[in-house]
């Protein structure tokens, strides 16, 4: 007779829900609601820099001047039409990454600096990804190996192919017959207690219909596969539970819900940010590189080609990718604003239910 599934019960710290995010938070921590993160993420630097003192002082202003630098760019794009805007938002995400790099002890002014991309010669729509470079700060590295998934090896990027693994844009990819099938599983995790309320372990829910609508067959490979089980059965839906429920008390339960987060990066799980915080899904087609690294690639392809491949781009910008070019520059400069926010404060910051 096969072992009866325990129902778990949602997990809560303080009377607040243990949430899942890409964010390293604390069990409980709500989300920063604000419709303006330069704002809150230059308070959040100033607030550091004024209790610092010595090196982690100069790594802050460094940081703060890279922030301004970033708002800037964003400033002035919007006010500029393609192709023109695109070079201006490559910097503002570039300089939003070197803030970052700065407050993750990435050693900027000291060396040279390489974006880690270039135009190859002689090949259309294609960025050349540079992987660890002995005599020069490799940025885009950097960047990929803070988030999880560093360059392994130098190789080229379609830009096509950098779209396709950019979740905002992803269901107009599909709908132009990109794709057959959506890569993307829209997903809930919920956090679990037993009913002894000691072990905390996590579920991965979706609803039986995406069955008909994505590659659901390839939900339970690789590391899920090692890391799920079968979860406790619900109505028209398909339910998974980490195999390995987490002894916690209250004292510890902060690092053992971060464990869990950390264990979570490696099963290919992406974040959209809508009106109601952040939705997630599992990417069943992944790519080599972190998620919002591909959104930076596609973007220096964008800026690049504006001011040194004035026929290519301007062939891109009248053919058929024309539409997701635009959906790109629309909607993916302010989700990546939103993410590397968070990332960069360690505070989970949304939109609020009032922006209109």
């Amino acid at each position: 007779m096969p072992r009866q599934i325990e129902k778990g019960e949602l997990a809560l710290y303080k009377y607040n829900k243990v949430r899942y995010s890409f964010v390293e938070l604390d069990a409980g921590e709500q989300q920063v609601l604000t419709n303006d993160p330069w704002s809150f993420l230059s308070s959040h630097l100033q607030v550091r820099l004024n209790n610092t003192r010595g090196n982690n002082k100069t790594k802050i202003e460094r940081a703060i001047y890279y922030s301004g630098l970033a708002e800037d760019f964003y400033r002035a794009a919007e006010s500029s039409p393609l192709p023109a805007k695109g070079a201006l938002l490559y910097y503002g995400m570039l300089d939003l990454v070197k803030c970052y790099l700065s407050l993750n002890d990435v050693l900027l002014e000291s060396t040279h600096e390489h974006h880690g991309l270039v135009l190859p010669i002689g090949k259309e729509q294609t960025v050349e990804v540079k992987t660890k470079m002995k005599d020069a700060v490799n940025i885009f590295y950097e960047f990929t190996r803070l988030l999880g998934k560093p360059v392994s090896s130098g190789h080229d990027v379609r830009f096509e192919q950098a779209i396709s693994h950019v979740p905002e844009v992803h269901s107009i990819y599909t709908s132009l017959g990109h794709l057959s099938k959506r890569k993307l599983l829209p997903i809930d995790i919920e956090f679990q207690v037993n009913e002894a309320r000691d072990k905390l372990f996590t579920e991965i829910i979706y609803q039986k219909e995406q069955e008909a609508k994505v590659e659901v067959a390839k939900f339970l490979k690789g590391e899920r596969k090692k890391y799920l089980k079968e979860g406790y059965p619900r109505d028209r839906k398909i339910v998974y539970r980490a195999v390995r429920r987490k002894s916690y008390t209250q004292d510890n339960i902060h690092r053992i819900y971060k464990n869990i987060l950390s264990e979570y990066k490696k099963l290919d799980i992406v974040p959209i940010l809508t009106k109601q915080g952040y939705r997630y899904y599992v990417d069943l087609r992944p790519g080599d590189l972190p998620q919002l690294s591909y959104s930076l690639l596609a973007m220096f392809y964008l800026g690049s080609a504006a001011r040194y491949r004035p026929l290519e781009v301007k062939s891109l910008l009248e053919g058929e990718l024309r539409p997701l070019v635009s959906e790109f520059v629309s909607l993916s400069p302010r989700q990546f604003l939103y993410q590397m926010v968070s990332l960069t404060t360690s505070k989970e910051c949304v939109i609020p239910f009032a922006a209109i």
